[in-house]
Order: C-alpha cells, then sequence, then structure tokens
C-alpha cells in the first residue's frame, strides 16, 4: 500500500470518523507498539544486553590500565551472573578478572583469596574452576620463585595440568608443561605435551628438536629444527623491529645444529642493529660452547682454542667458563701458553674483569692444591666483585679451610650472601661445612638439610657432611641413613 492512497484513507476517514476502521486498526498499532518495545529492550533493558555492555567496559578499561573502572564492571557482571543462570558459566571468568584488577589496585590480600576459589590447588571438582587462572598462578609461581625447589615445581605442574585439562585447546598450558617435562628430561611427557601445542605456537618446534636429541634420535632432531629455523627466521622477516626472542630462538636452532658461526653472527647482528647489552653476553656464551665443542672433539690446537677463547672475551670478558680456559692456557709451555699469559696480564691492568679473572686463576690454584695461593686469589676477587654469588660462596669456603681458617670472616661473608638469596642451595651447603669444622654441628645440620633437595650431584658430599654431624650429636641412626644416601644408588651411577 502507498503513502497516497494510506493518506487517502486517513482523509477520508478524518471526514467520515467512521469507527470500525479505528477499530480495525487498533491490532496493527498494537503489534508495531509491542514490536517496537521489544525491540527497545532487547538493545537497552535486557539482561543480555547489560552484561555485554559491563563485559565491554571491563575489557576495554582493563586494556587501557583503568582498573578501578574494571573493578566497577566486573562487580556488575559478577551480580548479573548469580542472578541469572544463563550467565553463570561465566562467573569464574568475572571473578578472575575481578582479582586481576584488585591485584592491580594493590589489594594483594583479596585478589589471593579470589584467586584461590578460582584456581583451587587440591583437585577437588569445583565448579568455580577457570584454566585461565590455573594458568596464571602457574606462571606467576614459576616468575616470583626465588628458588625453583622441587615443592615450587610440583605446584606449578599440578595448575598447569589442571589448565590443559580443563581446557584442552589452551596451547600456551602444554607448551609449559612440554618445557618443565624437557628439564626433568621426561621426554615422552614432554612430547605428548608439545605435539598438542605446536600447530599453534612454533617456539614448541625448538622444543620437539631437544626432545629428539634427549632420546637419541637424530632425524628426528634435524627434521624438528629445520622446522624450527624456518620459523623463526619467518618471524624476524616479517617482525617491524629487531625481536630479540625471535633471534635467540633463530640461533638456538644454529646452535642445536652445532653452527656456531651462524649463531655468533645471528647475535652480531642483533647487537649492531639494536645496540642491546644483552647480545654480547650471549655471544660469550656462543664463543664458550664453541669452544668446548671443538675441545671436545679433541682435534683442535691450543692456538684454535685460545683465538675462540679471545674472540668470546672480546664481547662478554666476564665469561667464567672463557676465563677458566684462558687460565688453562696460560700454563701451558710454548707461544699459546705465552699469549694466554701476556691476555691475563693486560686484562688485570685493565681492570675490566678484575673479579671475574681472579675467581678463574683461584680455581685453577686450588685444583693444583695451592690453598694459599687460591686464598689470595677469591680474596681480590671478592674485593673486586662481592655482588656475584659464585665468587662470595667459593671465597668464605677457602676461609674455612687450610691450616689457618678464619670462620669469624667466612662466616660473614656466607650470610652476606644468604641475605641476599636465602635460599641458594651451594651457599647454606657451604655454611653448613663452614658450622661443621667448627663443630656447631646442630647448625651444620639445619643448613645441610634446607640445601640437600636442590644439590643435585653434588647432593652425596652433603650427605656425607651430615652422616659426620649427626655421629658428633649421638645420632647414630641417621648418620647411618644420610651415609647410605651418599652411596651411589643401584642404576643410578653416571656413565
Amino acid at each position: 500500500m502507498s503513502f497516497k492512497s494510506v493518506k487517502k484513507k486517513w482523509n477520508a476517514w478524518w471526514k467520515t470518523r467512521y469507527f470500525p476502521w479505528l477499530l480495525w486498526g487498533i491490532p496493527a498499532m498494537l503489534s508495531l507498539l509491542a514490536v517496537l518495545a521489544i525491540y527497545i529492550y532487547r538493545t537497552e533493558w535486557s539482561m543480555l544486553t547489560v552484561h555485554d555492555r559491563y563485559a565491554a567496559i571491563k575489557k576495554t578499561s582493563m586494556q587501557v590500565g583503568d582498573y578501578a573502572k574494571a573493578r566497577i564492571a566486573c562487580e556488575r557482571l559478577l551480580d548479573i551472573s548469580r542472578a541469572d543462570a544463563y550467565f553463570a558459566p561465566r562467573y569464574p571468568e568475572h571473578l578472575f578478572d575481578l582479582a586481576v584488577c584488585l591485584i592491580y589496585l594493590e589489594r594483594g590480600n583479596d585478589a589471593k583469596h579470589l584467586i584461590s576459589k578460582v584456581a583451587p590447588f587440591d583437585d577437588v571438582e569445583t565448579p568455580l574452576s577457570y584454566p585461565p587462572a590455573h594458568l596464571y598462578v602457574a606462571k606467576n609461581e614459576w616468575a616470583t620463585a626465588t628458588e625453583r625447589t622441587p615443592k615450587v615445581i610440583a605446584r606449578v605442574e599440578r595448575h598447569l595440568l589442571r589448565a590443559a585439562t580443563d581446557a584442552p585447546e589452551m596451547a600456551e598450558a602444554h607448551q609449559l608443561l612440554g618445557e618443565l617435562y624437557l628439564s626433568r628430561q621426561e621426554w615422552e611427557a614432554a612430547k605428548r605435551h608439545l605435539l598438542k601445542a605446536a600447530d599453534q605456537r612454533g617456539e614448541c618446534l625448538l622444543l620437539l628438536a631437544l626432545v629428539s636429541q634427549g632420546t637419541n634420535d637424530a632425524e628426528g632432531m634435524r627434521q624438528w629444527n629445520g622446522r624450527a629455523q624456518q620459523y623463526f627466521q619467518q618471524k624476524m622477516d616479517a617482525a617491524p623491529m629487531d625481536d630479540g626472542i625471535l633471534r635467540m630462538g633463530l640461533a638456538r636452532t644454529y646452535l642445536l645444529a652445532e653452527n656456531y658461526e651462524k649463531a655468533a653472527e645471528t647475535f652480531l647482528i642483533g647487537y649492531k642493529k639494536s645496540g642491546q647489552p644483552g647480545y654480547t653476553s650471549a655471544l660469550g656464551a656462543v664463543y664458550a660452547g664453541w669452544m668446548q665443542s671443538r675441545k671436545h672433539k679433541g682435534d683442535a690446537t691450543p692456538g684454535e682454542l685460545l683465538r675462540l677463547v679471545s674472540q668470546g672475551l672480546g664481547y662478554d670478558n666476564q665469561n667464567e667458563t672463557l676465563l677458566m680456559e684462558l687460565v688453562r692456557l696460560s700454563e701451558l709451555s710454548g707461544e699459546t701458553g705465552a699469549e694466554a699469559g701476556k691476555a691475563i696480564q693486560s686484562m688485570v691492568a685493565a681492570g675490566g674483569a678484575n673479579g671475574m679473572l681472579h675467581f678463574a686463576l683461584g680455581v685453577a690454584a686450588l685444583e693444583k692444591n695451592k690453598e694459599a695461593e687460591a686464598a689470595t686469589y677469591f680474596d681480590l676477587a671478592f674485593q673486586a666483585s662481592p655482588e656475584l654469588p659464585q665468587i662470595a660462596n667459593n671465597f668464605a669456603m677457602v676461609l674455612a679451610v687450610g691450616a689457618k681458617p678464619d670462620y669469624p670472616r667466612a662466616l660473614r661473608v656466607i650470610n652476606e650472601l644468604l641475605a641476599r638469596f636465602p635460599s641458594l642451595a651451594a651457599a647454606l651447603d657451604t655454611r653448613g661445612r663452614i658450622h661443621l669444622n667448627m663443630k656447631n654441628y646442630k647448625e651444620a645440620v639445619t643448613d645441610l638439610t634446607a640445601a640437600v633437595p636442590n644439590l643435585g650431584k653434588f647432593a652425596a658430599s652433603a650427605h656425607e657432611a651430615l652422616a659426620e654431624a649427626y655421629k658428633a650429636l649421638n645420632l647414630p641412626e641417621m648418620a647411618a641413613e644420610h651415609e647410605r644416601l651418599a652411596k651411589p644408588q643401584a642404576g643410578s651411577a653416571e656413565p
């Protein structure tokens, strides 16, 4: 019906006031008004619209860092989710986002309480369990742990497994689990999780290459490493600026293929482009690995080793491995030994690496049972670089041994180190041995017991020290147990 015909009928009715025509139009008018009311309600006042509006406010506010506004939106969303069963499944999401807002608003205790609801540590099934919250807790614990003890690792693993189980599509959780199992050399578990994430996260290709290397699968390592190399190269080519993480990944693929020259070139290009100081330590590590690889093969000349050491120290004159090798080379007779000796004299005169260089000289003296000389070098190293844990730890140990131990100074040095690194296992082990030498047996037991779980291959020696301490405390059963633990277990001896 055209506008003219409608207007004509209206004029006709208006002139005649024919009432039945009005009655016939009322249902249509009411229907139109009902549709209009429903539309207005749906677009402005419905629960779904209100929820979506607050959800958009929450997302935008969190993206721009306005956590006070995001907190209010989260609280409104929680009210809606409690009141309407349709939105109940999103309650854990909003609760977790509220916790994140509270963290940024410096309400850590409140946030911790909320996170414990959406990321419970136990295996009890709860409708509030939220996979991203479990992932968040795992990453936070891993990043903030002063020392990654077995207890910390177990908690991280539990949360990652919960996230990966409840949300199998969560690639990041599978990747982190793969990295965790890779670090423990649990190859099959690592491979299982990494394969689930490899299509979405190309970094897993390199990790799969490392798994293949661990299982002596040379062909698998070559194929995965090749794919990882292509991935990192393509990402770097597409990146608008130099990306250190991508460059590190690419360099690691070259290192895995033992192409040290290409790895060094990759880092050097990054250093020239960005000037970031982190590249110099990476270059030093590449040359240290290159030198060790050539040395392991047994066909490298001392001159070649010195060349690699010198090049590496040119980028990082604090690299412990390179400095130790420089000291060893200086002890050789002939031209190479003389060149290495001159290099050491030049570095000492320049003062650029005195701390680590004196440390390396001290270690070399210890290896030759020259305790007095070692003590002098460690003292010089500690004076130059007291902030380096390995220097302070070794210096304290040297002070506590020999014909004239200086126990008070040894304790002072090691206590200062533990004040900065309270859970450093090597330092706890050292302090325990100092107490043992001083016949403070109870203190020795306390420190050595705390150190043992994180000493790795050095744990056997700590068990021997504990056995000695327990004997002195007249606790023969405990002494016998630690003597048993100090012995290599059947099937666990290193080749």
